[in-house]
């Protein structure tokens, strides 16, 4: 299936590693032309010369779009080379397991969550629009999370900003239809990728077991009885990015296995 995205102008953050370098990998074998960022530049790096084995051409900028400098930075960066921006992948890691109690979590921790990941995604958003609202056609897409739709105490803080981004994915794609701008989100469930192994192991030493101990717990919550991978977030990622989804918008798809359908 030709995907008519050849040449296609898309900034994806967060694509240094996991589910953001999956992304950028399979959206440049597409044949897009990309804007990547992270905030650690040996991995960006590493992600950059990867991606240089494909037709299209690749910047990369170092930054942390939790910062307004940076975000406008990276998209002044990318319209000064490309002219426009077709493509917005907002995918950020946003707050950390830690499994506090409400009451222990202070209003700084709040404050950090969302001005992290919600106001990432909104400032991305935001200084994106104008091009694509110029050119009459674009498409945003949030790679969001289960614990917006499925609360978990252990993941308070993440899932009360991830239901904004998911309020805000469906708020924003009735407002700028009329540009022809589809807006989507995704919510992955449990992938593998650097940090869901880093969860692995600091549980299991939390708990004085195995990795392997903690995996299979977690897999037997999983219908599908495994644990996903970055690509299969990024094949839908690149699927709603095409006119092949062109009249696919305001919503927010999950990716999990069927664990969001089990928890009911």
């Amino acid at each position: 299936m030709d995907l008519g995205l050849t040449k296609k102008i898309a900034l994806v953050t967060g694509a240094s590693a996991g589910i953001g370098f999956a992304i950028a990998e399979q959206m440049a074998k597409e044949g897009c032309h990309l804007i990547i960022c992270g905030r650690h530049s040996k991995n960006l790096e590493k992600a950059h010369q990867a991606l240089l084995n494909f037709q299209g051409e690749i910047m990369s900028v170092i930054a942390d779009v939790q910062q307004e400098s940076d975000s406008r930075n990276l998209v002044q960066k990318a319209l000064e080379k490309f002219g426009k921006i077709d493509i917005l992948i907002n995918n950020s890691e946003g707050a950390s397991f830690s499994g506090d109690l409400i009451e222990n979590i202070s209003d700084e921790a709040w404050k950090n969550t969302f001005e992290g990941k919600l106001m990432g995604y909104i400032r991305m958003t935001n200084l994106v629009l104008p091009s694509m609202k110029n050119q009459q056609w674009g498409r945003i897409i949030n790679v969001i999370g289960t614990s917006g739709k499925e609360p978990s105490s252990r993941l308070i803080k993440s899932g009360v900003a991830n239901a904004g981004l998911i309020n805000f994915t469906k708020a924003l794609a009735t407002e700028v239809a009329k540009f022809n701008i589809l807006v989507t989100g995704i919510n992955p469930g449990i992938i593998d990728t650097p940090r869901h192994r880093q969860y692995l192991e600091i549980n299991a030493n939390k708990q004085g077991t195995t990795i392997d101990f903690i995996r299979e717990k977690i897999i037997k919550n999983i219908p599908i009885e495994r644990i996903g991978n970055s690509h299969e977030i990024a094949n839908l990622v690149t699927f709603l990015s095409s006119e092949c989804a062109s009249y696919i918008t305001g919503v927010t798809i999950p990716v999990d296995g069927g664990l969001s359908t089990a928890a009911f």
